[in-house]
Order: C-alpha cells, then structure tokens, then sequence
C-alpha cells in the first residue's frame, strides 16, 4: 500500500497526503516531482514532516539550481517591521511571476509552511492557470494578446526591482506549450508600473481590468489556504501567484526557494562555468595584485619578464593557490547549501567525486612545475616552502588540524595561505628570496585585506555557531571580532603606508611618485569610513540584529578588497618605475 494518497484540487493542483507516520517529501525523487508539477502544477504535500533549512535548501538542489538572493538561498516571507517592500507586509500582494526582476526565472517555487494564519484572517496564496487561460481564449484574442508586450518599472530595493520588458504570452522554457507572462501594478512600498505596448486602440485601464477579471475568474484560480506543516511546489512559469491581505501579523510565516531548471544533460560550458565557481572566479579580480604587486617589487629589469620560469611559477601557484579554495568548496558543501548555494551547487553539479579529482589535479600540477622551477632557478628551499603551504591550506577545512575551527589561527592562516605565501612565492621566482622591506610589505598587505575579508566571515557567525565551528569570529564573539577587524584595517593600513614612503625614499622618488601614497590613502580612508559606521551600527545590537546588519553590508567585501588592492598596486606601480628609472 502506497504511504500516500493523491487528492485532486480544484480548479487544478494536486494534494499528497501522507497516509501515517513522520517522513519529510525528500523520499520523492526529483523525476517524480517534476513529472507530477508537469501534471498538476501545482502540488500540495501535507501530513509530512517540515525540514530543517540547510535540508530545505540541500532537497531544493535536487530539483534544480536555487536561485542565490542577497540573502541567501530561502526567502523567509513573515511581516517586518521596517519592511520596504510589500511583500514583507500583511498587505495583498498582486499576481506577478517570481524572478521578473532577477534576471533569473525560477521553474519551480518550494513553499514550507512553518506559522499558518487562521482560516478567518486571510493570507491564502493564490495562484492563476495562465495555460488553461490561454487554451480557453480564442484565435482572435490569443492573436491580440501575442502582440502586447509590457515593460515593469520599479525602484529597486532590497532583492527586488528595475525595469523589464516581457511579451505577454510567451513560451514555457521546460515544457512545450504557451504561457503568460503578467504581473498586476503594484500600489504600495516599491511600487509597480505599468507600460503596455501593442494594446491598438484599448485604453491601459481597460487591459488590466480584464485581465484581473481573467486572472481571479474561479475557472482558473486556486487559493491555498495554508496550515502548518505544509509543503507546496508551484510551477513558477505556468502559474502567475499573488497573495491575499492577512491579520495578525505574527501569524504567518513561510519560507521559500526558488529553483531554477537545471539541463538534464551535462555540458562543456556548465563544466567549466562550476569548475571555476569552486575556485571562487567571483574574487579573480581582487586576487590577481597579490601576484603583481610582489613581481613588480621583485622584477630589476624589463627582460626579466622573458623568463620563461617566471610563467611556470606563476602557473604553479594559481594551481596550488586554488586548491584551498576547492577544498573549501567540498567540505562546506552541506554548509553552504544556505547562504553560499552557488558554491554547494556547483559542488552537486559537478559531482563530490569529480572536485576530489580536481583537488589532486591541482595540487599535483602545482607541485610539479614548482619542482621545475626550483631545480632550474637553483631556489631547492621552494619545494619544503610550497609542502608546507600545500598542507596549511589542505588542513583548513579538513582534520586534524581544521585550522577554520581553531579561532585566531583561522586568520593566520588564511592570512599565509591567501596573501603572505603566494606572495612569498611570486617574489622568489621573480627575483629570488626578498628582503625584509618587502616581505614587511606582503604581510601588512595580507593583514589588510584580512581585516576586510573578516567581516564576511562573520556574516556566517549564526551558521558557524550551529554547525560547531569555532572560528574566529566565534571564539572571540562578533562585537570583539569585528573591533580587531577594523583594528588591522586601520593599523596594517599605515604600515603600508609607512613602508612604501621609506621605499620611495631610497630609491630617491620623484615628488609625483609619493602622490601615489595618497591614492591608496584616499580608498584606504574610504574603507575605514565605511567599516567604523558598520561597527558603530553594531555596536549596541543583540548578535543576531548585528548579524543581519552584517549581511546587508556583505556585498562591501568585494567592493573594499578591490579598492584596497588596486590603490595600493598603483603605489607598487609607481615605485618599479622609479627604481627602473632613477
């Protein structure tokens, strides 16, 4: 006997009832929902048992790649008070399509239920068949509306907004048939415009209103009325879904994922586009100064660039510098589900077994060419250097060490892993071991950026707390962590600056050279404006109001990291051609 059973809704939809016991719907294959949402568009899962959030997210993956929000891979749709969008009120929410401003349309939407409203204060989700609308409406009509499209305007704040233009009827991207792609105006915070083309003669007013009229006609709209524990998939591209106004604000919470189809068929493009997703592509830029800037120190002459070691060096440690980042990638998989799903997807997509594969690849690749390096430059102490940071880095994520669990030696580490070795590296293949100027030079550039990069590290703080890890963002507290964060931005910041004046000096630097100081003093100033008014912001906040302060201001990690690197690379540009030159 089957431990479920189907029940049909009207007007369309499907309810699966667990039948008894406590099991979560992630015994339901991935082929299974898809061919039943394909069927019913709709599907209602009750009498299971709700997961977990990083479950949530991990069982979302199976159905297709979550779409990744500022805030992570689950949308918590609950009333907040200083709400500034109206999806995060009580109010009436207009039929729309998820992802319109995204860029990104979701195919699948997963609801879970954790706080259902009473039947009698409202808040039941409706949703409207734009395929049973379309299949209804004559040739004439269907002829009329093919010929509308309509460009959405609205101001762009929290996840939301921008200005789009979309055909009205348009093709389902998974499945062979017709749909539509309408969203109601929106008057309220972050309201909607409208801007309607190819209507021929019909005022604006009169489009919308028939088409509310089509949209809540019972013949095509089904409203859920929710309880708690409830499971609902929708199909994000046949569906067009709104929401009715509610009491009792506290009442009502719901979490939700969008899922983006995933092909069915592997490709050389998605193979490649994961693969340098695990290598974290999204900081390429912000990486690429921490080889320039110790070349540029090292190089004594232009023809230096003709070595063709210095290229295999180079290549070594890209290889070898990735490898953390890998590492990282696999065993945060589960961890990440959340708030990184880009990295644990790209992990699933790829395969755990396929990452390993590329781990030992690099690792492998990057210490070969090191040896070839170090044998033909005469420089045999790089091959110990280049074990040991190979094992730092490995020993990161993983045991016995798990130096990311191990409170200040995190930072250490990530400190000689990131910055001071690889920097290490790149000037000893480009001009041998350096002196103390320069080595002064990498270690108060990685204590920089370090100090920046902290402050991503402790928008995890709530998720390191729960998974046992004890960071150093956790082993010091988020109000004690973040203050040593700005610290070594501000301190580290002028022993850059002290540094690189003392090195101008003896190279006798023209006076334009210095004004090079002073543009990496004007980011660096930038940055720890920006970063006193976060710790401040802080300062009097409970940890969790100070985490989703932190997280809001998480996007300034790349921005400053960038900022200070490339500033501080125009000083080091500046110095080569005074020492080349003077």
């Amino acid at each position: 006997m089957e431990l479920y059973v189907i029940e049909p809704l009207e007007p369309f939809g499907a309810l699966i009832r667990y039948r008894s016991g406590s099991e979560t719907i992630d015994g339901f294959s991935p082929a299974q929902i898809r061919a039943w949402i394909n069927q019913y568009r709709i599907l209602v899962f009750r009498g299971y048992r709700t997961m977990p959030e990083q479950d949530l997210a991990l069982y979302a993956q199976r159905l297709g790649k979550p779409l990744q929000w500022q805030f992570g891979a689950i949308n918590h749709l609950k009333v907040k008070p200083d709400a500034e969008n109206y999806i995060f009120t009580d109010h009436e929410v207009p039929m729309h399509w998820d992802g319109a401003f995204a860029g990104k349309i979701p195919y699948i939407i997963l609801f879970q239920c954790i706080v259902a409203p009473a039947p009698e204060d409202g808040g039941g989700t409706t949703f409207a068949d734009t395929e049973r609308i379309l299949k209804d409406a004559s040739a004439e009509q269907l002829e009329r509306w093919r010929k509308i499209s309509i460009t959405y305007t609205t101001e762009k704040k929290v996840h939301y907004g921008g200005q789009i233009t979309q055909q009205l009827v348009a093709r389902h991207p998974v499945e062979d048939k017709q749909v539509m792609r309408y969203a109601e105006p929106v008057d309220d915070l972050n309201p909607v415009a409208l801007k309607i083309s190819g209507l021929h003669g019909q005022a604006d007013e009169a489009f919308i209103a028939g088409m509310k009229a089509l949209l809540y006609d019972p013949r095509y709209l089904y409203t859920h009325r929710w309880e708690t524990g409830d499971i609902v998939l929708a199909d994000n591209h046949t569906l067009l879904h709104g929401r009715e106004a509610f009491k009792k604000a506290n009442e009502r919470y719901i979490q939700r994922v969008n899922i983006l189809a995933r092909p069915e068929k592997t490709s050389l493009g998605r193979f490649i586009g994961n693969s340098l997703t695990i290598r974290r592509k999204e900081f390429f830029v912000a990486e690429l100064p921490i080889f320039l800037i110790p070349l540029l120190l090292s190089l004594t002459a232009w023809r230096d660039l003709l070595n063709p070691l210095l290229y295999a060096g180079l290549a070594a440690i890209i290889l070898l510098f990735n490898v953390g980042d890998m590492i990282n990638c696999y065993a945060d998989y589960r961890l990440d589900a959340i708030y990184k799903s880009h990295l644990s997807n790209a992990v699933y997509e790829l395969g755990r077994k396929n990452v390993k594969w590329q781990i030992i690849l690099s690792m492998l690749g990057g210490l070969l060419l090191t040896v070839v390096v170090a044998l033909y430059s005469r420089q045999p102490y790089l091959i110990p250097l280049t074990l040991a940071g190979g094992f730092i880095g490995m020993q990161y994520s993983v045991p016995p060490f798990h130096f990311k669990s191990k409170g200040i030696w995190q930072l250490l580490c990530l400190w000689g892993i990131i910055f001071f070795g690889p920097m290490l590296y790149t000037a000893i293949i480009s001009g041998g071991f350096p002196g103390y100027m320069e080595l002064a030079v990498f270690a108060a550039y990685g204590f920089h950026q370090m100090g920046i990069i902290l402050l991503n590290t402790a928008e995890d703080y709530t998720e390191d707390m729960a998974y046992g890890l004890q960071t150093i963002i956790v082993r010091l507290g988020l109000h004690r962590a973040m203050n040593l964060a700005f610290i070594l931005v501000v301190v580290s910041g002028l022993v850059m600056q002290a540094l690189m004046g003392a090195m101008f000096a003896a190279v006798h630097a023209a006076g334009w050279a210095y004004l090079s100081i002073g543009l990496f003093t004007a980011g660096w100033l930038k940055i720890v404006y920006g970063y006193r008014r976060i710790i401040s912001r802080i300062r009097n906040m409970q940890e969790e109001d100070a985490v989703k302060e932190l997280k809001k201001n998480g996007m300034k990690v790349p921005e400053w990291l960038k900022l200070g690197a490339y500033t501080f690379l125009a000083v080091v540009v500046a110095y080569f051609f005074c020492r080349l030159y003077s």
